[in-house]
């Protein structure tokens, strides 16, 4: 398998773009405070701390290697192509929050550079999988089920991880 088409690639991609949400959301929250457009407020939630956000970040690296090492041991392309799916979609809500927000919204710019290598992955990734358009799309509503419920799930998380921080801070 050549080194493009591993399965340690899709942790990789995730964590380039996820640097770029690290670094600028805190920022980009305190900028767009004021706002009073709904979607600034609302993205990334109530956290507004670097720290309670990379516990989300590392959360879903957490999913993403547990992916990888299953599809590793047992040659799960299917699992695979479909997490390389829902990670696309997730790419794409970065780009039509864009417009949404009236502007820059954080993982935007890694979500355009990085469109085209993952639709080439996923290209490859389809020729190499034999599953059939049935059980692909059975596997991929999935892994968007669990991929969706997990980003809820650490929303719900990340504002109580900063509180405990910041109190852990505090005294």
């Amino acid at each position: 398998m050549s080194m493009f088409l591993s399965f340690w690639i899709l942790p990789i991609v995730f964590i380039l773009h996820d640097f770029e949400e690290m670094i600028m959301v805190p920022a980009w929250k305190r900028r767009e405070s004021g706002s009073t457009n709904g979607i600034k407020r609302r993205a990334f939630g109530a956290v507004t701390d670097g720290p309670a956000l990379c516990s989300g970040v590392a959360e879903e690296m957490v999913l993403l290697v547990i992916v990888s090492i299953a599809c590793s041991l047992t040659g799960g392309t299917t699992l695979y192509l479909t997490s390389c799916g829902a990670y696309t979609f997730h790419l794409v809500v970065h780009i039509l929050a864009c417009p949404l927000a009236r502007g820059y919204v954080p993982g935007a710019i890694t979500a355009l550079a990085e469109m085209p290598f993952m639709a080439w992955l996923i290209v490859a990734y389809w020729h190499i999988d034999r599953s059939g358009w049935p059980v692909y799309l059975l596997w991929q509503a999935a892994a968007l089920a669990v991929f969706a419920s997990n980003l809820k799930l650490i929303h719900t998380l990340m504002p109580k991880i900063q509180t405990v921080l910041l109190r852990y801070a505090n005294h």
